[in-house]
């Protein structure tokens, strides 16, 4: 009886052993159909700056700052099996992504990768990044913009290394979702970045503004308005402005600290009726005017 029952653990042994070996294996000859190698960048990221010459008011208008950059993800990804499931342990990545360069029409984005739970031997991995894009609104629908990219990780000195790829440039609503695939464990885990709104320059819309007195806010504008004026800002706009502002609240703003902004700017088909205008800080405004030169 023991002996059959002996022979019996040892073919529940070798049938684990030889599933968990074709499990690596599938994963290790995984085929990349429908992907791009990204390409490793060691280059620095563009400053940012971009300028722009308004032809309305002969103003030169500077877009300056960082080129959109998204928060930071964290993948828990579990580690392969082990006596007891408390010593599996989890290996955390730290995926980081964004717009590196803007040129010749195109964006430049990047992804890099971190594992703080193993700082002496990396795990040999392959991250794959998916770029999706609305052009309507950030409630709109998002679709792949361009195919995934990835690249697979077999050395410590790739890690934290930047791995580019492009994709036509045009302002819309981005985000990233991400998949590692562990070899070493023959694990996986994925994970998925904020959303940010982008123009063709690669900056990324940041402003906030509201006023608790009127009701008025700034909103994040669609992506996809028309370049195309249908009206011209009279001279006497900003006494109309602050004069209707003054009979609704019954408050006088001090002029001197705002100027008047068209939420949907003439230029893309915007009216000047109170109820598309807003006052905004004077240095908001100024970075306002300048994203929306790179629109």
């Amino acid at each position: 009886m023991l002996k059959k029952h002996l022979k019996k653990i040892v073919s529940l042994v070798l049938v684990t052993m030889m599933a968990i070996g074709m499990s690596i294996t599938a994963i290790a000859a995984e085929p990349y159909q429908n992907e791009l190698e990204a390409v490793m960048d060691t280059s620095p990221a563009d400053s940012g700056q971009v300028t722009h010459y308004d032809t309305t008011t002969g103003e030169m208008l500077v877009e300056d700052g960082e080129l959109l950059t998204f928060d930071e993800v964290a993948i828990p990804v579990p580690k392969g099996s082990a006596d007891t499931p408390s010593e599996r342990g989890i290996e955390i990545y730290l995926v980081r992504a964004g717009i590196k360069k803007t040129s010749g029409g195109e964006f430049t984005w990047y992804f890099n990768v971190d594992c703080p739970t193993s700082p002496f031997v990396k795990p040999n991995i392959k991250l794959t990044a998916q770029l999706k894009g609305s052009f309507t609104t950030l409630s709109g629908s998002y679709s792949n913009v361009g195919g995934s990219v990835y690249h697979t990780y077999t050395s410590n000195s790739e890690y934290g290394v930047d791995y580019t790829w492009t994709v036509p440039a045009k302002t819309g609503y981005y985000y990233v979702a991400y998949t590692i695939t562990d070899y070493d464990n023959a694990t996986s885990g994925s994970g998925v970045t904020t959303t940010a709104l982008s123009n063709r320059t690669g900056h990324a819309w940041n402003f906030n503004f509201s006023d608790s007195v009127s009701g008025k806010s700034l909103p994040m504008p669609p992506a996809n308005y028309a370049k195309g004026a249908t009206t011209t800002r009279p001279s006497n706009l900003a006494d109309t402005y602050y004069n209707t502002y003054t009979a609704n609240t019954g408050v006088t703003l001090n002029r001197s600290l705002y100027d008047v902004h068209h939420i949907r700017p003439l230029a893309y088909g915007g009216s000047n009726a109170y109820s598309n205008l807003i006052h905004l800080p004077k240095a908001t405004h100024t970075q306002v005017t300048s994203w929306w030169a790179g629109y």
